[in-house]
C-alpha cells in the first residue's frame, strides 16, 4: 500500500510541475495576445495618417528616431529569415488576427489540458485522504 501510495506522489508532483509550466506558457499566451491586439491598434491608427506625416520610427527599445511617412497605404512584414514583404494594411490586419486565432486556439488546448491535471490531482488527493483515513483506523485497531 504505502509503495502504491509513493508511486501516487511521484505522479502528484510531475502532475504539479507540468500544470505550472501550461500556466507559464498560458500566461505567455496572454502577453502575445496582449502585443497582438496592440499592433492591430497602431495598425488602425497608421491607416489615418497622411503621407508627408512626421512620425517616430523605432530603432530599439526606447530610441526613436525621426521621419517623414512615404507610403500610409503598405507595411513592411518579416516573413522571416530577414526576408519582409510589402502588405497592405488591411492584408496586415487580417495576417495578425489569423495569429491571434492560432494563439487562442493553443490556449484553449492548454487550458483544457490543465483542467484535466486539475481533476486528476484532485482525484489523487482524494486517494491521499482515504488512505490516511484508513492508516488511522488501523493504528486505533491496534
Amino acid at each position: 500500500m504505502k509503495d502504491d501510495m509513493q508511486k501516487k506522489y511521484v505522479e502528484f508532483q510531475m502532475i504539479q510541475q507540468q500544470m505550472q509550466q501550461l500556466q507559464q506558457q498560458i500566461e505567455k499566451f496572454d502577453k502575445q495576445l496582449m502585443e497582438l491586439n496592440g499592433v492591430i491598434t497602431a495598425l488602425e491608427e497608421f491607416k489615418t495618417m497622411k503621407k508627408g506625416s512626421d512620425m517616430l520610427v523605432p530603432l530599439a527599445s526606447g530610441i526613436f528616431a525621426s521621419g517623414e511617412l512615404k507610403d500610409a497605404e503598405h507595411v513592411r512584414v518579416n516573413v522571416g529569415a530577414n526576408v519582409s514583404v510589402k502588405k497592405s494594411i488591411p492584408d496586415t490586419i487580417s495576417l495578425v488576427k489569423q495569429q491571434i486565432d492560432e494563439i487562442e486556439k493553443y490556449k484553449v488546448q492548454m487550458i483544457e489540458n490543465l483542467t484535466q491535471m486539475n481533476q486528476h490531482i484532485h482525484v489523487l488527493q482524494q486517494d491521499f485522504m482515504s488512505a490516511a483515513e484508513k492508516e488511522k483506523k488501523e493504528e486505533k485497531k491496534e
